[in-house]
Formats: C-alpha cells, structure tokens, sequence
C-alpha cells in the first residue's frame, strides 16, 4: 500500500453536487499512511503490515450534512482496503466558508 494507492482509491469519492471526484476537484489537502502497529497481528512474521489512512480534506461547502456525508462515503471506501486497519478524515473549512466566516 502507497500514497499513491490511497489516491487512487479516493477518486472513486465523488462530490454528489459537483459530480466529480475529490481528488480531481483539488480538496484532498493530504493523504499520508502510517504503520499500525496496534493493528491485529502487527509485527507477526509473514502478515502483511496494516496502516492507518490520515486524509486531509477541504470541505466542498459549509453544509454540514453535505459534508458529513462525503466523510461517511470516503471513510466507508476506505474500509474496503485490506492494508487500511481504519482511516481518519479531518475536514478543513471550504474556500466558501473562509471567505464568508458569517454565514457558516
């Protein structure tokens, strides 16, 4: 599993009201693995080791339910990965939200 692998995985994320997916749209900010060494079987000989995702993302909007759910979708795609023990998402304030602070 790479860095590389990770983003590939979360093009299948997709903005449900831009229609694209996130990381054509420029919001994944960062998307790092580290070992999980907590994992089940970590540091066992011959089981492939397990990492940990940390997505950075820049929220699309200040709709929380919006976001929330594209969180849930990038967080349940990633459980699909083997190598991923679990994944944390950390949203960012969207570009609409910095500009306009007032009406978040």
């Amino acid at each position: 599993m790479t860095e590389a692998d990770l983003l590939r995985a979360l093009r299948d994320c997709y903005d449900p009201a831009l229609r694209r997916d996130i990381v054509s749209l420029g919001l994944v900010e960062s998307a790092t693995l580290s070992p999980d060494r907590d994992a089940p079987g970590a540091g066992v000989r011959g089981l492939a080791p397990r990492f940990i995702a940390h997505i950075v993302l820049r929220a699309p909007g200040s709709d929380e339910l919006h976001n929330a759910q594209l969180q849930a979708q990038i967080e349940n795609r990633l459980a699909g990965i083997p190598e991923l023990s679990r994944s944390e998402v950390k949203l960012l304030p969207g570009l609409f939200s910095i500009l306009n602070p007032r009406q978040v």
